[in-house]
């Protein structure tokens, strides 16, 4: 590549140099020995550490991998399965992706049905157990993972945790659910 300055203009596939000359960075792949763009951005070339590199001029953003925590909100709920629109992954803020998850993977005791454990419009932190087809899968075992915030299916107010029942101050209305370990403490 010719004219080969940082701050230029690259687009996914533009050819930036040959790795007998640089390391490949960020935004970059290596085919056949030669080192192309990934992504569009601007060329960067750090010549005391012999890396080119392309920095995206669009966020690159964050996909959830297997293992990931995630924050989201329920948005449907049927017997055996819910949806959860997926917020943030670990502590990054993303555009909105969907998980799933069943009955089976909320807790280690016996679930009967998901009406048990989440309502519609809870916010809930789960964990991601597979990403098969691009299909989020999510879990709620373990003690610091399920319901972070939830909200009274009568009235719509937030659910405080008093006397080991999560309640209502509004309408006085006792719900239950899949809650995390310190959401009595406001922790979430």
């Amino acid at each position: 590549m010719k004219n080969r300055q940082s701050g230029i203009f690259v687009t996914p596939g533009d050819k930036l140099g040959v790795i007998e000359e640089f390391l490949p960075g960020l935004g970059t792949y290596v085919d056949d020995g030669n080192i192309y763009s990934s992504t569009i951005g601007h060329l960067l070339i750090d010549l005391f550490k012999k890396k080119i590199s392309d920095n995206p001029s669009t966020s690159i953003t964050p996909i959830p991998k297997v293992g990931d925590i995630v924050v989201g909100q329920v948005v449907n709920i049927q017997d055996k399965n819910i949806v959860i629109k997926i917020s943030q992954i670990n502590t990054e803020s993303r555009s909105v992706l969907t998980g799933i998850m069943h009955v089976s993977d909320v807790s280690t005791s016996y679930v009967k049905t998901m009406f048990n454990a989440f309502k519609v419009g809870d916010f809930v932190r789960a964990k991601v157990i597979s990403s098969t087809n691009k299909e989020f899968h999510l879990s709620t075992k373990g003690s610091n993972l399920g319901v972070i915030q939830a909200f009274c299916s009568n009235c719509g107010h937030l659910l405080v945790f008093q006397k080991h029942r999560l309640r209502c101050l509004n309408c006085k209305k006792i719900e239950r659910r899949k809650i995390v370990l310190g959401y009595e403490k406001g922790l979430d």
